[in-house]
């Protein structure tokens, strides 16, 4: 939204085009220990994968590894791309790591503390082998370290590390050594002759008996092995470093000083997730919705909400009264120049600017004659205010209890309604957006009428996750016993799709393709990284080229396979880069770029989407609309695109043409599908063969383009497509002159034999065509992309539930372009 016109201008607008809707969004996948495991392995490629293939982050969630009964983890962060560290609040004796960390004495004699618990509990050749180094070796100076067996434990080493006594007088030595300490366990774990150890649990080393102080201490040892990470390779195959203390105080220790020097906790995100929402607090999809008791001049959102009889005025009411108050006269005038140009009873709600509200806009609802029933119209200003928010990107709205003291409804009947409508609104909406519903505090009644019904809708909350019937503790019992992938990013649809791709590539068996046509692009580095994966991994991997069509067939055991296809999606998406840089290469040429602007150029149109999300009600796409739907494609996306660079290059290709004797169009609008993984290398860098989905190249080796949408929808119906997602991009395509087409035909055929020139393009019937192939990727340019689903899908995902088609105008499909 463009405010250098002023917020006011913004608010009239009764259609605006406005910004990608972002939110943060999550969704969860249970999987078993195995691939958890296979998965861990490989944290850093999937990384990069998801965040190129989808724009998504995930992170590992485990649950408590087995034998910790009563663990708690309370901190996670990843040091690197490879290693974690994480907070435990468990018993040391019983935590299943690889290597636990000792705090001994310099004679290595377990007599108290951790050691004689350690001791205690693992047996006691974990003395005796103790008893031996310090023969063999003698004792241990401070700083230094030893190893032994883990005896009984649950872990395979024991790291026996000596901490200093705590000397007020020597304190600059003493925490140089406890430094000393910890870099020599890091060492030790990340070291070549450590290749079994992937884990280690370190306590408050020197903390307790030693009594070096609590918070010092942790500080040191998260300090010391943030520093470590930072400057010294890893040898072997070290993940994961938990600090862990049975003792309250000093987990709160460890958490502090790791949130200090390492920021922000990965973990808060899933924690929140798992919480026990408050009362007065409920979540659906991407929608929160509270109950506060306040005063509604005070909030502070984005909107606030006002309710007023227009032939009256602010002045009457107590709401509009505190609004005007708190905001200025300024608010009235402005209202009432809006009341001046509008027709009583025709317009429901009124937009002003916020004033001296800390609001961007109020929300005026104007209680007029047009309803009969106060009901219909208290339904009606819910959707209006929420449409709104939807329309000029909001995301927080402030409600008053509407109509307690005009209407004279039942206080429990407008709880109802306005609840209803925010949950109905919820399920349509992919906005993420806070709702208020403001109670003024001495309005006792209200506030309870209010909380009873926020209270029975939260079991209506139930049909919208994936357990349906299943209560929710019972549900998050039965997670909480498996590791889980968390997908986070800001669009749902994209999360929606990593997570099937995510699920297919767990549930291979033995065998597994990937259909792509990079895969045509494959030089002889990508060759020698696949032999070298069969090689390693002990399993088979088959290329299969067709006519404009490629995949990849790998075959072996489960673990290796999964791990396989990680490491050839990476490739894939190494050589989409590359492909693509290429291409924008070529077009910054076409615009005579100079080259030295164009490495960090092709950095920011990376990271550009070129994309505006429009309203589904903006009246422009409606007719396209309805052509959707009544292929049976229910739109819930609509993108504009705009790209300079690539709109440089077809105006130049658009002007050649036209500048030829011709008396027909010399381009159309025509539609082409598009996998979702590559909508955003379409915005970027135009169309492209291997962009497009699969086909029968019957008219040649080129871009393929439908004048019919139905063509698209029947094509779907027969394949059994594996993206819920239907991207369609729509463009305007020069065709120029074409001929018949022909699968030979990898150039357009020469205009006549012998001749320089040569068609534009070609089609499947010269008379009537309905196909259109181009070969050159400067011939088309993308002006919208539009994201369906089949239209028998009756919700998406099960977290969003799309609303009824609407009746629009006929239009004509592949119209020509003035």
């Amino acid at each position: 939204m463009d405010f250098s016109k002023g917020v006011g201008a913004a608010a009239d607008s009764e259609k605006p085009e406005i910004d990608t809707l972002r939110g943060n969004y999550s969704q969860q996948i249970p999987i078993s220990h195995d691939n958890f495991k296979i998965l861990k392995n490989n944290e850093s490629l999937l990384c990069e994968v998801l965040q190129n293939k989808f724009g998504c982050n995930f992170t590992l969630v485990s649950p408590a590894p087995k034998g910790n009964n009563e663990s708690l983890r309370v901190f996670r962060k990843m040091l690197t791309p490879r290693v974690e560290l994480s907070i435990w609040k468990d018993d040391l004796t019983r935590h299943a790591v690889d290597a636990v960390v000792n705090a001994a004495n310099e004679e290595l004699l377990h007599g108290g503390g951790l050691a004689q618990a350690l001791v205690k509990a693992g047996g006691f050749e974990i003395q005796e082998e103790s008893r031996q180094v310090i023969s063999k070796y003698g004792r241990i100076s401070t700083g230094e370290i030893a190893i032994t067996g883990a005896g009984k434990l649950p872990c395979q080493t024991i790291i026996h590390a000596v901490g200093p006594r705590w000397s007020l007088m020597d304190s600059q030595e003493c925490i140089d050594k406890l430094k000393t300490a910890i870099v020599n366990i890091l060492r030790f774990v990340s070291s070549k002759n450590s290749m079994n150890i992937e884990t280690v649990a370190i306590p408050a080393l020197s903390s307790g008996i030693f009594q070096f102080p609590l918070s010092l201490c942790t500080e040191i040892i998260v300090q010391t092995i943030k520093m470590y990470f930072q400057n010294t390779p890893i040898a072997n195959n070290f993940k994961e470093i938990h600090l862990v203390s049975n003792e309250d105080p000093t987990v709160a220790a460890f958490k502090t000083a790791s949130e200090i020097i390492l920021g922000r906790n990965e973990l808060e995100s899933l924690v929140s997730q798992g919480a026990t929402q408050p009362f007065n607090t409920m979540v659906v999809n991407s929608m929160t919705l509270h109950i506060v008791q306040g005063l509604i001049e005070r909030q502070e959102t984005d909107v606030i909400v006002n309710s007023m009889y227009p032939r009256i005025g602010l002045r009457a009411g107590s709401v509009s009264e505190s609004i005007l108050k708190a905001a200025g006269d300024e608010i009235e005038w402005e209202l009432c120049q809006k009341i001046t140009k509008t027709v009583l009873d025709s317009q429901l709600v009124l937009v002003t600017r916020g004033f001296k509200l800390s609001c961007k806009y109020i929300y005026h609802v104007l209680w007029t004659s047009e309803y009969s029933e106060q009901k219909l119209l208290l339904k009606a200003a819910m959707k209006k205010c929420l449409e709104k928010c939807l329309e000029l990107n909001m995301t927080s709205i402030s409600f008053p209890a509407f109509g307690t003291g005009i209407t004279g409804m039942k206080k429990s009947e407008i709880a109802e309604i306005m609840f209803n409508e925010v949950l109905i609104f919820a399920r349509q909406s992919l906005q993420q957006l806070a709702v208020k519903f403001v109670i003024f505090p001495e309005e006792l009644e209200t506030y309870k009428a209010f909380s009873a019904e926020m209270e029975k809708n939260k079991f209506k909350l139930q049909g919208l996750n994936n357990y349906p019937g299943v209560p929710q503790e019972t549900r998050e019992k039965k997670e909480n016993r498996f590791p889980v992938i968390s997908l986070m990013g800001s669009y749902w649809e994209k999360i929606d799709e990593a997570k099937a791709w995510i699920q297919r590539i767990l549930s291979s068996k033995e065998c597994h393709i990937i259909e792509d046509k990079h895969i045509l692009y494959f030089g002889e580095k990508e060759h020698d990284d696949l032999s070298v994966l069969q090689k390693t991994l002990c399993i088979s991997i088959s290329e299969i080229v067709t006519l404009g069509k490629a995949h990849l067939e790998i075959r072996g055991a489960p673990a290796n396979l999964i791990e396989a296809v990680i490491n050839i999606e990476q490739m894939l998406c190494k050589v989409q880069e590359e492909m693509a840089r290429t291409e924008e290469q070529v077009l910054w040429s076409l615009s005579g770029q100079h080259t030295d602007q164009q490495p960090e150029n092709q950095n920011q149109m990376k990271e550009n989407t070129f994309l505006k999300w429009l309203t589904l009600s903006a009246p422009e796409i409606q007719d396209k609309k309805k052509q959707f739907e009544d292929c049976g494609l229910r739109v819930i996306k609509v993108e504009k695109i705009d790209n300079v660079l690539l709109m440089a290059a077809f105006q130049e290709r658009k002007k050649m043409m036209e500048g030829r004797p011709s008396g027909k169009p010399v381009s159309y609008r025509l539609f082409q599908q598009v996998p979702h993984q590559f909508c955003k290398m379409v915005c970027r860098v135009g169309f492209h063969r291997v962009y497009s989905m699969p086909c029968d190249q019957k008219y040649g080796a080129g871009i393929y383009f439908t004048k019919n949408l139905k063509n698209i929808a029947h094509r779907i119906k027969k394949t059994s497509a594996t993206d819920k997602l239907i991207c369609v991009f729509e463009a305007e395509v020069l065709t120029g002159f074409f001929c018949q087409g022909s699968q030979l035909n990898i150039v357009p055929p020469p205009s006549h034999p012998g001749a320089i020139d040569s068609y534009d393009s070609v089609v499947d019937n010269v008379s009537s065509p309905e196909t259109f192939v181009i070969f050159s990727n400067t011939q088309a340019v993308p002006q919208y992309l539009w994201t369906c689903i089949q239209d028998h899908v009756q919700g998406y995902s099960g977290q969003m539930m799309l609303s009824p088609q609407q009746s629009y105008g006929i239009f004509s499909s592949g119209s020509s372009v003035d």
